[in-house]
């Protein structure tokens, strides 16, 4: 049976008898929250955050919320981005045979400057109760908006606003409370993210922090605790290409455990970044002694050991090596490098080629440019492109024209995902 409390709450306060929304065990927390960790495609409760992932993605979860078990709770989530626009939809469904809520949301992502980006989303909630004492059913729209914004690498300062109509329909409040978040999300080295989120509900403030690190490409933990309510979680992932399986716990002190799995499905390999110990340990003890090398001739092993790079980014510029020519400093940017990260790998390379170097004013000749263009022309024909497609993307390639490109691979028909991410990465993305 349920207990006699719970009861009570459903025959006096019905609606908010239960202050609970089913996320991914990734995201910690029964509630939306502001400032997340987007590591995983699953935890982006926040719309502002979807242009981020850069994939289509499924993922499932389920819960036993309190370990009580009447109680069950679902959730259904679908997304993509592409670093400038970003969408996903979720179904969540909770309760048990007299108590059930249906949430059903759509949220749109837009991030016009690098720095800044935007949310809304669009709600309809469906709560359904029939007991001997209450029986009701209620079928409501609401909307959200949030905002992100990262001024710097290592920062996120981002807010919510839920149930907006609530704010101007003062009636409703008691139905959907027009709740909201605001947090800052800390990553002072790469894999590490550290978070305090405020989030203002029907019942008051709830302050909470939270840390995640991705201890290997393939494993991320994280965990948190919540002050007002005295509550605490934790939650494992394990990641390996296109799939992600994550384990949660969470732990109130009066209601007990909540125990929840879901499952991740990405279309392309989700690009999980690992914690960087060379460089913690560099930022320690000072540089370590690695010979500095020629990105000229260098292989992928000798990248790797350098604190500065992953395995991402060094596969990048092997790539950009073969199809395009010299490694320069715009060429590390072009690629996806951020200028710190450029600034800090030149510590343990040898002199970069400038940009655009040759004859009149330091431009590329037209010699050196339709080689460039012949070598990515080449790739793209053996990845299966036609012709006049290989030299209309080749021709963009070179003069850097990434938004472009995106825009034309992705309408390519007949294409599937992975190779379309091939054929941007030869034309030196990422994207």
């Amino acid at each position: 049976m349920i207990p006699l409390a719970i009861f009570a709450c459903l025959t006096t306060l019905p609606i908010a008898a239960f202050d609970y929304r089913e996320n991914s065990p990734s995201s910690l927390f029964p509630y939306n929250q502001a400032a997340i960790d987007a590591t995983l495609p699953d935890g982006t409760s926040n719309p502002a955050y979807a242009p981020l992932i850069r994939y289509p993605y499924l993922h499932f979860s389920g819960s036993k919320p309190y370990t009580l078990d009447e109680i069950y709770s679902t959730l259904l989530k679908i997304g993509y981005g592409t670093g400038v626009l970003g969408c996903q939809a979720s179904w969540n469904r909770f309760g048990f045979d007299q108590y059930l809520e249906n949430i059903v949301e759509a949220g749109f992502g837009f991030r016009p400057v690098h720095y800044v980006s935007f949310g809304a989303g669009i709600c309809y909630y469906n709560i359904s109760i029939h007991t001997p004492e209450v029986s009701l059913s209620s079928h409501l729209f609401d909307g959200s908006i949030s905002v992100l914004a990262a001024p710097f690498e290592w920062i996120d300062l981002s807010a919510r606003l839920e149930n907006i109509g609530s704010v101007f329909i003062k009636k409703r409040k008691d139905l959907l409370y027009p709740g909201w978040s605001a947090g800052v999300a800390l990553k002072p080295v790469r894999g590490l993210s550290l978070r305090w989120n405020i989030n203002r509900t029907e019942y008051g403030y709830i302050n909470s922090i939270s840390a995640t690190v991705n201890i290997l490409k393939y494993l991320s933990v994280g965990a948190g605790y919540a002050r007002e309510t005295e509550t605490g979680s934790a939650a494992i992932s394990l990641i390996y290409k296109y799939v992600a399986l994550s384990y949660g716990l969470k732990y109130h002190p009066h209601l007990g455990f909540t125990h929840s799995v879901g499952v991740t499905l990405a279309l392309q390999e989700m690009p999980v970044e690992a914690l960087n110990y060379g460089r913690m340990f560099a930022r320690i003890h000072g540089d370590p002694d690695i010979p500095k090398i020629d990105v000229s001739t260098c292989t992928l092993e000798e990248l790797m050991q350098i604190p500065e790079i992953n395995e991402t980014f060094a596969e990048r510029i092997i790539k950009y090596r073969n199809a395009v020519g010299p490694v320069t400093k715009g060429a590390l940017v072009r690629i996806g490098m951020k200028e710190s990260e450029v600034a800090h790998l030149l510590k343990y390379v040898g002199r970069l080629p400038e940009d655009n170097a040759g004859p009149k004013g330091g431009r590329r000749t037209r010699e050196e440019f339709e080689k460039a263009r012949k070598n990515i022309f080449t790739q793209l024909l053996k990845e299966g492109l036609s012709a006049s497609v290989s030299l209309e993307i080749s021709g963009m390639a070179v003069k850097g024209e990434r938004r472009i490109i995106l825009q034309k691979v992705s309408a390519l028909p007949g294409i599937d995902a992975g190779k379309k991410k091939r054929i941007l990465e030869l034309c030196a993305g990422p994207f």
